[in-house]
């Protein structure tokens, strides 16, 4: 999956698109961060659960299953559920470029299904340190984005797990886990096209009128 610093480099060029202001725009980036809170996997989240119920079932239809159970609340242009769903929507389409690329490379030959995700990983970790995003909830806001983060059906949040997860983003911890290191399958030059191409792909599916 990408890591939160490319969510959050998503998220905020759609928001060139979607316009959200204040706590609107605070409440789509929490959003696009949601899915992959109650994993715990960086954060020390109070409730945590499987990847695969907070991602509904996290295959190409995961996007597609968050959309059935929250459409009026998408077509609302609501900012929290439509970030979850960006969230679901990056992840396969990223996951969807690589899969399909690599079983026709010389690189994936042989590889096991594992290893091909290790190779995924390293490489969006290595995108990863194309940005230093930083998040200003105020401590006013977490409560209320607690509050709407609960309104969707899966996530479990407190405003403590939102702060945590923001002091990791603040701090840049994430994109100092690689350095010194080069792409293995993909390029930067790829993997902007890639994101340009996945924005221009959901603004089509989710944001026409």
């Amino acid at each position: 999956m990408p890591s939160w610093n490319i969510h959050l480099e998503a998220g905020k060029r759609l928001q060139k698109k979607l316009k959200f202001s204040g706590m609107k725009q605070k409440e789509f980036l929490l959003g696009c961060l949601l899915p992959d809170i109650n994993n715990g996997y960086i954060n020390k989240v109070k409730k945590k659960k499987e990847h695969s119920e907070t991602h509904y079932a996290y295959d190409q239809k995961s996007s597609l299953n968050f959309y059935a159970e929250n459409r009026v609340k998408i077509r609302q242009k609501d900012p929290i559920f439509l970030g979850y769903l960006f969230h679901l929507y990056t992840d396969g389409y990223f996951n969807y470029d690589f899969y399909r690329n690599i079983k026709h490379h010389k690189l994936g030959e042989g590889l096991t299904h594992e290893e091909k995700r290790k190779i995924k990983h390293h490489d969006y970790w290595i995108y990863d340190t194309n940005f230093h995003h930083h998040l200003d909830f105020k401590k006013a806001d977490l409560d209320h984005l607690a509050k709407r983060a609960n309104e969707i059906n899966i996530p479990e949040i407190t405003p403590e797990d939102i702060n945590d997860v923001q002091e990791i983003i603040n701090s840049e911890m994430l994109s100092q886990q690689i350095k010194d290191t080069k792409y293995l399958f993909y390029t930067k030059k790829k993997l902007d096209n890639i994101m340009d191409d996945m924005i221009e792909s959901f603004t089509n599916d989710y944001l026409r009128d």
